[in-house]
Parts: C-alpha cells; sequence; structure tokens
C-alpha cells in the first residue's frame, strides 16, 4: 500500500494527514497555544504519594499534576523485563493505571517506599492529558532517534514486534549488543530493518550527545521545570511514522520544507527525495479531501454508499458504534442485506476510528445475522482492516447479542475533543427541549407567577416560534389557563430571545 503526507503549516498550527489510497486515514494537529506534552522531560516535584492506587502526583510546572504509576519509576519491577516491545516510540507502559494485571502488581515495589514527598526526580510525559486527567508520566526516560531508543540508566535491550523475520531480528540483536554502552539501554525500532551496525551506531551517539546535555540543564534547573522539550510536529512525525509505505510528503511551507530537508540530510537521507514543497495557492488539505474528511469525521452519523449509516457516541472511556441498514434494500433478503452493510460498515468503522483517534472501550452493534459463516467473514474483514491501524488493538468474536467488543489504545484526545467543545445549549446530551415541553414549563412558571404576586394582567415575552406554538395548537390551553387564574394574558414577540428562553411580566 502507498500513502503520502501531507503538512499543512500556518502560523497557529500545524496539521498533518495520512492519506492511504487517495483517502485521509490519520491526522495529527498541534497548535502553538497547546502544543503537545508527550516525550517533554521535567524536574518534577512529588506532591503526593497514594499508596492505595501505588501512585504519586508530581508537579510539573502545569495547572494539572501529572500521574506517575509506581511501575514506572526505575528499579520498582522485580520481574525480568521483555526483550520486546509492542511499538516503536517505547510506549511500551499501559496506558491506564487500571490496566495491569494482578501478577505485575504483585511483582512491583510499594510506591512508599520508592518515592516521598517533596522529592524531586526526572520525569518523561509518556501520554498527553485526555479529557480531565492530568499528564501520564514516567521516571523511566527515553530518548527516540531514528533507528533507536535511548534508555538512560537502563540495562536493558529490546526489539520491537513488527520485525518479523527471525534472522533480521537476530542480527539486529546482534548489533545491539555490540554498540551499547553502560550508560544505557536500547530498544531498536522497526525502521532499523536492513540498516547498517554503523548507522544505528551513529544514531546512538547522536542520542547520547543530547542526554549529556539534558543531564547538564537538569542540574541548574528549578524545580516544576521543563528540561527538554520533544522535536516540534512535522520533524517528529517524519522521524516517527515515515516508513517504506510513504512514497510522498507534500509540505505547503517553504520554512518547514527546508527544515524538514536539513533534518532528513542529516538523520534520514533516503526520506530527503521524497519531500516535496507545495506552492500552490489552492490549499493543501482541500486539494486531497482532507478538510471534507475532517468535517465528516466530527459528525454523529456517517452515511455510507449504500444507504446504510454508522452511529458513533463517545464516553469517557467508551464509544459505542452502532450500524443500521437505512435504506438499503438492494439484496434477495434480509440476511444478505444485514452482511453486505456490515462489510460495508466495517471499513468506514476502522476508518472513523483512525480518523478520530478513537481510543479505550470500543463496542460495535453490527446488524444481526443468523449465519455464523456470515459472522465469520466479518471478522476476517475486521481484523485484516485493523492491521493496517498501527495503533495496538485487540477485539473478541460477536457475542450472544451481535456485538464485537475491542479495544485501542489511547495516547492523546480524539478528534472531537480537540476540535469541538461542549454544547451550552444542551448541555451535551445533543438534544433540546421540545417546544411542546417549553411551553407547558412556560404555562407552570405563569401559574406560579400569577399566584404568588398579585396582578391583574401578564405579559409573555418569548421567541416568535414559541409565541405561534401558544396562539396556535395550544391556543386552547391558553384560554383555559386565563379561566383558570381569573386573569388575562398578552403576548409579545422578541427575535433575539432563544427559543428556550422567555420572560413572565406582571402587568
Amino acid at each position: 500500500m502507498s500513502a503520502e503526507l501531507l503538512v499543512n503549516v500556518a502560523p497557529f498550527e500545524t496539521r498533518i494527514a495520512r492519506v492511504e489510497n487517495g483517502l485521509a486515514e490519520e491526522l495529527y494537529i498541534e497548535r502553538t497555544r497547546g502544543k503537545g506534552l508527550r516525550g517533554n522531560m521535567y524536574l518534577g516535584k512529588v506532591q503526593r504519594v497514594i499508596p492505595g492506587i501505588q501512585a504519586a502526583f508530581v508537579d510539573i510546572g502545569l495547572e494539572k499534576a501529572g500521574f506517575l504509576y509506581a511501575g514506572d519509576v526505575p528499579g520498582a519491577r522485580t520481574e525480568n523485563v521483555s526483550l520486546e516491545t509492542d511499538d516503536d516510540e517505547n510506549e511500551n507502559k499501559d496506558d491506564d493505571d487500571t490496566s495491569l494485571g494482578e501478577t505485575h502488581r504483585q511483582n512491583i515495589t510499594p510506591i512508599g517506599q520508592l518515592l516521598r514527598e517533596g522529592q524531586e526526580l526526572l520525569v518523561q510525559v509518556s501520554r498527553e492529558p485526555i479529557s480531565s486527567k492530568g499528564p501520564r508520566l514516567t521516571a523511566m526516560v527515553s530518548l527516540a532517534g531514528r533507528y533507536l531508543v535511548f534508555l538512560p540508566g537502563l540495562d536493558h535491550i529490546g526489539i520491537a514486534r513488527r520485525l518479523e523475520s527471525e534472522e533480521e531480528r537476530t542480527r539486529l540483536l546482534n548489533i545491539a549488543e555490540q554498540i551499547k554502552t553502560d550508560k544505557g539501554g536500547l530498544i531498536i525500532r522497526t525502521v532499523a530493518e536492513g540498516h547498517s551496525l554503523e548507522e544505528l551506531q551513529q544514531d546512538l551517539i547522536f542520542l547520547m550527545r543530547l542526554w549529556e546535555d539534558i543531564a547538564k540543564r537538569k542540574e541548574s534547573a528549578a524545580p516544576s521545570s521543563m528540561v527538554h522539550t520533544e522535536l516540534n510536529l512535522y520533524l517528529r512525525v517524519m522521524r516517527d511514522f515515515v516508513d517504506d509505505e510513504v512514497r510522498k510528503i507534500h509540505i505547503d511551507s517553504k520554512e518547514a520544507y527546508q527544515s524538514m530537508k536539513k533534518f532528513a540530510k542529516r538523520f534520514m537521507p533516503e526520506v530527503s527525495r521524497r519531500l516535496y514543497y507545495y506552492p500552490g495557492d489552492r490549499p493543501l488539505f482541500d486539494v486531497y479531501g482532507v478538510e471534507e474528511e475532517v468535517n465528516r469525521a466530527l459528525k454523529r452519523q456517517v452515511a455510507l454508499k449504500s444507504g446504510g449509516s454508522i452511529v458513533i457516541d463517545q464516553a469517557e472511556a467508551l464509544i459505542a458504534i452502532d450500524v443500521n441498514s437505512g435504506s438499503f434494500v438492494g439484496s434477495r433478503n434480509l440476511e444478505e442485506t444485514s452482511f453486505k452493510t456490515n462489510l460495508e460498515a466495517v471499513h468506514e468503522i476502522v476508518h472513523q476510528l483512525r480518523l478520530r483517534n478513537l481510543g479505550g472501550i470500543i463496542v460495535i452493534d453490527f446488524i444481526d445475522m443468523q449465519d455464523i459463516e456470515n459472522q465469520k467473514k466479518v471478522m476476517e474483514v475486521l481484523e485484516e482492516a485493523l492491521n493496517r491501524d498501527k495503533t495496538k488493538t485487540n477485539f473478541l468474536p460477536f457475542t450472544a447479542l451481535g456485538l464485537i467488543q475491542l479495544t485501542r489504545k489511547r495516547t492523546r484526545d480524539s478528534l472531537g475533543r480537540m476540535l469541538q467543545m461542549e454544547c451550552l445549549r444542551c448541555d451535551s446530551t445533543g438534544l433540546t427541549k421540545s417546544m411542546q415541553t417549553i411551553c407547558y414549563q412556560l404555562f407552570r412558571e405563569i401559574v406560579a407567577e400569577a399566584r404568588a404576586y398579585p396582578s391583574e394582567k401578564l405579559m409573555v415575552i418569548a421567541h416568535p416560534k414559541l409565541i405561534d406554538l401558544m396562539l396556535g395548537e395550544e391556543n386552547e390551553m391558553v384560554v383555559q389557563l386565563e379561566l383558570f387564574l381569573g386573569k388575562e394574558i398578552s403576548f409579545k414577540q422578541d427575535a433575539k430571545f432563544e427559543t428556550d428562553r422567555y420572560e413572565v411580566v406582571l402587568l
């Protein structure tokens, strides 16, 4: 599969889209005001140590303290560390503090023996703040290069699981043993496949020099201050996500293009010839249809070409996806209609998971299928589609209720939470009161006001639509209300009012 990266750089934000087969599959956004924290290092100060959850909260100079789990403190784990890692960025820490198994918890030293309140220590952000949670921290800091991840102070050699060839794995592990020093451990990244000892050694030399600079800054740093910042988004994406599938990288900023060209020549010369400056007047994201895909990804309901649809609802840590056949009736029977709609929905669901960056527990309610073979086929297609997703996922077979449950690793806020805000009109329910409900609520307030304060008349000021309803469909109720109260009710329209806002004035 061939892919392209589109780099859109502006003074206020940087956006990068990964386009596969003409369709935007992933989107990375970094705003100047809210630049990402992941990878940054801080001289933190322990605020609270909480033995009950085996964790500590560490002040790193931000609004919210960071969360540091005991297992992410050097010397905490008593069992041997695996030589493999799930990914290439040393993200082999669990996303949620509840995700570790009981066995692993029993092999971790109590947090009270590792840290004390007021203690200063070097920590690194391993996960961005998500929703109401502060950043996830680790005291086992790491520095990612092109081919290696350097682990200062650790005696460890790891290798990415995505490297499947046993022969190549053995060769790279042998190289790692040769170049490793007593200053730290190494993790071999997927992109190291096929590269020589000299190339890996040069990468390690650069990372060790960078670590020496960080160690010097730490000595003179004030508590709760930053001592190292990660690369900006476009250099980070080029370092971490440019693989053999990425054939072209289009950049619409001359400055960013030159910066990426310089970075590529030094660290990844094979990528340099794939960089292209885009000088066109038409926005780069418009040319490739990315803006349209982003707007589609912000909607709750996504239409399928067949006439069906999927509905996506996001809670704190749970995503519910419902598949509907809609107007699709193009098959001979219900079973075939359900099967074809589900197959089409699978590709759209995986596309939306990647583009929206949805993570946590995901429950998919497919249209019911009675044929077991059809269920197996949908499962196979889902597994194949998820294999294209570089974010770690796990899924279970169909339940008795026709549901599929899967988990997808959460590494940063979803697209929706990044680009949208809670609705002030509906209190984030997605629904508002019906006009009839507002009308009857107003009637109750009229009764309360008339009984509480003496007056001969009442005037209602409201939006024209609400007035029209009361003088139209609900006119009989207004007449009965006047007889019940023994008072005349008059109406005044105000188009500036919201439809659910009104005032009752005593005359």
